[in-house]
Parts: structure tokens; C-alpha cells; sequence
């Protein structure tokens, strides 16, 4: 259902509107610091608007999936989501077409931006709580409890939080049996034919040392392309390699044939494993499992 872009001026008033209403007949209250040190009180679950996959999955674990009104495009879990309206891509969202939503609380990612829209919620009154951005699984637990305390869904946080904790345990004691580190490059994209590589400081980085591996590019920043002759140099024992832009290209048989990939020892063993952004690289929830599957792939043992 796609709905009306209003006018800046009558969706502030519509906020001040609704503000109001849920002050005066409130039977939830709830105030809690988000990531950018802005004090945020919650009045009203009736439509949450949900941006992340990661808090999208903490929502619904939590039980109040009902109340999501719209999501990002990244929100693809749980499946239920699907049929909600989508307000865009999570990097580049539009004020006006979250507040003609009419949210009553505003749930972001640490990656949801651009900064300018979210000052701009803020200014409109909606309740907007942004998460930090999450690279380490003492950040997923801390947000599962900020999101609970903020909906007023303590007691369900702290067991969802004890089963995350649990979990993590049990992928964390899998991990260190293994007796290999192998060393992994990860590809991002296929930059006009230059695979992007990654390396400190990304979410891919951060899933390659929890399952145990090595990143070869861990001493450079974030994304950057790569050639031939770097990527022998780096010699990697594994390929982890995005799931569309795996597709993309053709398969692992193809993506083995590629020029930066032939000549590493990855490419000449067609040790190639596809990695789900939403589930391995999303730092919600399901994090645990998402550890032991990397970890699993990368060893070629699934």
C-alpha cells in the first residue's frame, strides 16, 4: 500500500496532533538514552516503524511484530515483514515519507541515515531511538535489552537476551575447536570488474575473526578494490564472496575464474562459499547461528 507524501508543514502539525493524544491517554512510558546520546521517551507502540533488519528481528522476537507499520528494505526476516509497506533503503531514507506514516516511535539501526533525515524526525517530535552500530556480539545483546527497555518488554529482553547469550556460547566453543585459522578474502561487490574488498572496520571483517579466520585485508579500511596482483599477494585460503553478487557472475565455478581470483589459492582450490548479508553480516538476533555457518563454510564442512 503506498501512502501520501503530506506537506512538511501538515505533517508537523499531524505529529503535534498525535504527540498530544498519546500524552493524555499514555498506558506506556518509558525513556532510555540511544546511541547518539539523545534521551528518548516512549509513549506509544501502536505503529512502530522499523528500520534495520537487525532491530526488525529483535521487534518481532520480542512479540510485537503486530505493531510494525512499515520497514526498511533490509528488514527481510521474519517473513511476515514482506507484507509491510517499505520506506526505502536504510542508508537513504526520506523524513517526509516516514512521518506520512504517522509513526508513533521511530526504531533505527546504528547504518541508518543519512544524518540529516534522522535530525529532521527529531525536529517533527516522533520518538526516534538509533541504535549504535553493532561489529561485536556484546553490542547485539546491549541492543536486544535497549530495544525491550524501550517497549516496555523487559522480562521478554532478559530471556531473549539469556537464549542470545546462550547461544553464543555454544557457536563460541565450536569456533575455538577448530584447528585451522584459514585466511579469507571477502568480496563485497564487483566494481566494474575489480572485486571490492574488505577490510577493517566492517561488518565482514568482524563476522571473518569471529568464526575464526584471518581477513588478508585487515590491514586496510573499509571497502577498496583490488587487483590480480594484490590478490596473489595476499594469497588467500578461502573466498567468501556476497550471495548476489555470487549469482551474478555466474557461480562459484565462475567466480573462480576470475582473474583476481584464479591466481590465489582460493580461486586454484574453488574454495568459494557464499555469505547472506541480512543473516550473516546483520548483527541481530540470529548471530550465533550465523557465526557457525561462516565458520563452517570457510572449512569447506557445509
Amino acid at each position: 500500500m503506498r501512502h501520501p507524501i503530506l506537506s512538511r508543514r501538515a505533517l508537523l502539525a499531524g505529529m503535534a496532533a498525535t504527540t498530544g493524544a498519546v500524552m493524555t491517554g499514555a498506558a506506556h512510558a518509558a525513556t532510555v538514552m540511544d546511541a547518539d546520546q539523545q534521551q528518548v521517551a516512549v509513549t506509544d507502540l501502536s505503529r512502530i516503524v522499523s528500520l534495520g533488519g537487525d532491530v526488525t528481528e529483535i521487534v518481532y522476537a520480542l512479540g510485537l511484530g503486530g505493531n510494525v507499520v512499515a520497514v526498511d528494505t533490509t528488514s527481510l526476516f521474519p517473513p511476515a515483514v514482506e507484507a509491510l509497506p517499505k520506506v526505502g533503503y536504510l542508508r537513504q531514507l526520506g523524513s517526509e515519507a516516514l512521518l506520512s506514516l504517522r509513526p508513533s516511535v521511530i526504531l533505527a539501526s546504528g547504518d541508518a541515515g543519512p544524518p540529516a533525515a534522522l535530525r529532521q524526525l527529531r525536529g517533527a517530535g516522533v520518538p526516534l531511538l538509533h541504535m549504535a552500530t553493532s561489529r561485536h556480539p556484546a553490542d547485539v545483546a546491549e541492543k536486544i535489552s535497549l530495544i525491550a527497555r524501550a517497549l516496555d518488554h523487559d522480562a521478554a529482553g532478559q530471556a531473549m537476551r539469556a537464549r542470545f547469550e546462550a547461544e553464543l556460547a555454544r557457536a563460541q566453543t565450536e569456533v575455538a575447536g577448530f584447528p585451522t585459522r584459514p585466511r579469507c578474502l571477502f568480496i563485497l561487490s564487483m566494481n566494474g570488474g575489480a572485486p571490492m574488498a574488505a577490510g577493517a572496520n566492517t561488518a565482514a571483517d568482524a563476522m571473518i575473526r569471529l568464526a575464526g579466520g584471518s581477513n588478508v585485508f585487515a590491514e586496510t579500511h573499509g571497502y577498496k578494490a583490488i587487483s590480480p596482483e594484490v590478490a596473489a599477494a595476499a594469497a588467500p585460503d578461502v573466498l567468501l564472496m556476497m550471495s548476489h553478487t555470487l549469482e551474478g557472475i555466474g557461480g562459484p565455478a565462475a567466480a573462480a575464474a576470475l582473474p583476481a581470483i584464479a591466481v590465489t589459492p582460493a580461486g586454484r582450490d574453488r574454495r568459494i562459499a557464499a555469505v547472506d548479508g541480512n543473516f550473516h553480516l546483520g548483527f541481530g538476533p540470529r548471530l550465533p547461528a550465523a557465526i557457525t555457518q561462516i565458520a563452517r563454510r570457510m572449512r569447506g564442512l557445509e
